[in-house]
Parts: C-alpha cells; sequence; structure tokens
C-alpha cells in the first residue's frame, strides 16, 4: 500500500527530479553527474572526464519511442544537447559513440540536434555517447516536434512523448526507492498532482502560456523558462497546442 507520506515525497522527488528541465529555478543551475555519471572517467581528445551518456540508455529511449509513437504519429525521434548552465560553450561541440572495439562521430545540426544510430551490432554493445565537454555540462533531452509546432507553439501530444522517452533514458540513475515509489505511481507522466509533475524548458524568459483546442482554452503553469503542460489530463486531445508567449518575442 502506498501511504500518503510516500505520496507527498513521491510527488516532491518528480517535480525536483524528473522533469525535461530537471530545474524550476529562472536560470539554469549547475546539476552535479549522478549515478553511473559521477563515477565514471573516460578520455576524449585531452579532456578528463568528459561528458557521456550510456548508449544501452538512450536505446531505450528509443523503444519507448516506438511503443508510444501514436502520441505523435507524424513526429521523429532526435535529441537535443542543452547546456545545464549559461557559461558552457556549446560551440564547436563534438559527439561521439565509443566503445572499446569500435568508435564512430555523430553529426550535430542546428541547436546542437542529432540523430541516435541503432542496431550498431555488437562492437557497440557496451559503448558510451561522449561530448568533448567536462562531465556535467549538458543535459541530453528527446527533441519530438510534429510539423504542426513552430517557434511559439507545442503540441501536446508531441510533449507527452518526449516525457515518456526521458523517463525511460533516466530513470535507471535514481536511487531504488524513489524509481519503485515513482514507477508504481505511473511515473512522472502520468502521476496524479494538481501542480503537475514535468516541466519543460525554453531557451527564452516564458510571459504567458494557454492550451487550446476546438475552440477551448485554458491557462498553462508558467514560471521562468519553464512551463507545465497537462500531460495526464485526457480531457486535452494530443492534438492540443501549448501557445507560449515570450519576453523578448
Amino acid at each position: 500500500m502506498i501511504t500518503m507520506r510516500a505520496l507527498q515525497t513521491a510527488s516532491l522527488l518528480v517535480s525536483v527530479c524528473c522533469n525535461s528541465a530537471l530545474a524550476q529555478a529562472d536560470k539554469p543551475q549547475p546539476i552535479a553527474p549522478s549515478g553511473d555519471e559521477a563515477t565514471s572517467s573516460v578520455n576524449i581528445k585531452g579532456i578528463r572526464d568528459p561528458d557521456w551518456k550510456p548508449y544501452s540508455a538512450m536505446l531505450k529511449g528509443i523503444n519507448r519511442f516506438q511503443e508510444k509513437h501514436e502520441l505523435a504519429p507524424a513526429a521523429e525521434l532526435r535529441f537535443i544537447l542543452d547546456p545545464r548552465r549559461a557559461d558552457i560553450d556549446m560551440n564547436a561541440l563534438q559527439l561521439r559513440l565509443e566503445s572499446e572495439e569500435a568508435g564512430q562521430a555523430i553529426p550535430l545540426g542546428e541547436k546542437n540536434i542529432f540523430t541516435l544510430p541503432v542496431e550498431q551490432g555488437p562492437l557497440y554493445a557496451k559503448a558510451d555517447l561522449t561530448l568533448n565537454r567536462k562531465a556535467g555540462s549538458v543535459r541530453w533531452l528527446p527533441y519530438i516536434r510534429s510539423a504542426t509546432a513552430t517557434d511559439t507553439s507545442r503540441r501536446l501530444g508531441d510533449l507527452r512523448l518526449t516525457c515518456e522517452v526521458h523517463w525511460a533514458i533516466d530513470k535507471d540513475i535514481l536511487p531504488f526507492a524513489m524509481r519503485t515509489t515513482l514507477s508504481a505511481l505511473g511515473g512522472p507522466c502520468n502521476f496524479v498532482s494538481q501542480k503537475g509533475t514535468y516541466s519543460f524548458t525554453e531557451a527564452q524568459r516564458i510571459i504567458a502560456a494557454t492550451i487550446s483546442f476546438n475552440g477551448k482554452t485554458a491557462p498553462v503553469p508558467f514560471g521562468g523558462y519553464s512551463f507545465t503542460p497537462p500531460l495526464r489530463d485526457k480531457e486535452w486531445s494530443d492534438d492540443s497546442v501549448i501557445e507560449l508567449t515570450f519576453e523578448h518575442n
């Protein structure tokens, strides 16, 4: 049985640890690497202990995308490297897929968006994604955008699928008790909370956010650079649109 105290604790943990921004403050804050990221040390082009992500974890996200693709049937799965702090240099990034037996460069597009190679064979069974930046410099986030999305609008189904993919990738780095409790409650994408449980961060400060579908409109909670859409509220269709107004529009 899940107690009220466990529910309250889980709600706090979800809002702190499991949203796409991994931070609710007005400006991104330094976040120390956790789990395996904090204990492993590798080298890339002279950088000791570079930022990295297990390839196996990213593949779990791809599997989840395929399982839940109906949330955004017209979208493809890509990933984006997002700086954890404002002082991180995001120019001239070099991303590689590396194992002890093989390695390959992964091209980065505009905004440091990339497509993850799959079915690379046994040589990459224990591979890692490595980046020429110090550990803890970036967030490795799903980037799912249907054609209807614009610079100021987001499709709700895309956001729901983004949450599912992110949870699949990162849930294993959480402590066992936390992971078990959150999973029992449906995970951050489905956990019942009046305040919402999973937020998305934008590059610009948000000054207004609304959701609309078939003539119905409602406000979306926001603060600083992040907003919290109604992911679990089935009254809102996957085709609902969140409109964002930014400070410098």
